[in-house]
């Protein structure tokens, strides 16, 4: 049986999250949707990004229209995968809502692929490995999902479907961990340079530690020993604090002013 104590706490963290990540679908939407449906796809260079919409280049805007519209895709379907509620009440959406999360992950990271190495965009060489680790290890761990929900083992599904939702949230996790970042080295005078060694920490964490902490959430799981469930429990508040705060930032300074 669950333990409460964890299970609330983690909980807990979850809907903080759930927050900060519809607030990331909304910024998405808002930044990309308004320029296609008024026919002016251009619009869209006139928010930052690497590589934006380019003249002449199909196949490059085709690539970047999928990655981050099927990305805000991914993170809404997984928060409804994740709703408890909805795996009791309603198996037929899990079932389906977990193959189109599944697609939707492999192909958005794919995509992502194309525009880091063949397009080239992309801040440095080292962010750029350390994102596409994260990209191999979704691929890596939607198969395993994938295979073990066809083999009906719901345990190793369960766990599989997890690494691969929090790694498919590693782009989200970079956005709050930098505005963290940024807000913890302003006092200190300290630029957020994105070839600076901070920078760099944040682009490896920001999914190397959500998958750490997944993996401490399901050892606990399986302890007999309250005491250690306790302990993990408060570390997951320590991280729902953390989550609010990076969330608030990324709203207020990162995504809310660009709409």
């Amino acid at each position: 049986m669950p333990d409460p104590t964890l299970s609330t706490a983690v909980r807990t963290w979850f809907l903080t999250a759930l927050v900060g990540q519809l607030a990331f679908v909304v910024y998405i939407v808002g930044v990309f949707l308004p320029p296609l449906w008024q026919g002016d796809p251009l619009a869209m260079n006139n928010k930052p990004h690497i590589t934006g919409w380019v003249v002449g280049d199909t196949m490059g805007n085709a690539q970047l229209l999928s990655h981050v519209l099927l990305g805000a895709l991914v993170t809404a379907s997984g928060l409804v995968q994740l709703w408890p509620e909805a795996r009791r009440r309603w198996p037929t959406l899990h079932r389906w809502n977990g193959r189109a999360f599944m697609l939707a992950a492999l192909i958005a990271t794919l995509s992502g692929f194309y525009l880091t190495w063949v397009r080239g965009s992309q801040l440095n060489l080292p962010s750029a490995l350390a994102t596409s680790a994260n990209g191999l290890l979704i691929v890596v761990f939607v198969a395993l999902a994938w295979r073990s929900a066809l083999q009906r083992d719901l345990a190793a599904h369960r766990e599989h479907a997890l690494r691969a939702w929090v790694l498919v949230n590693g782009v989200w996790f970079l956005r709050i961990g930098l505005m963290l970042a940024g807000l913890s080295l302003a006092p200190f005078g300290v630029p957020l340079d994105v070839d600076g060694p901070v920078f760099l920490a944040v682009s490896l964490l920001s999914w190397a530690a959500p998958l750490a902490l997944l993996q401490l959430y399901l050892w606990a799981g399986r302890q007999a020993s309250p005491t250690a469930r306790r302990r993990v429990a408060w570390t997951f508040h320590g991280l729902t604090v953390l989550t609010a705060a990076g969330s608030l930032a990324a709203i207020a300074l990162l995504w809310a002013p660009r709409l």
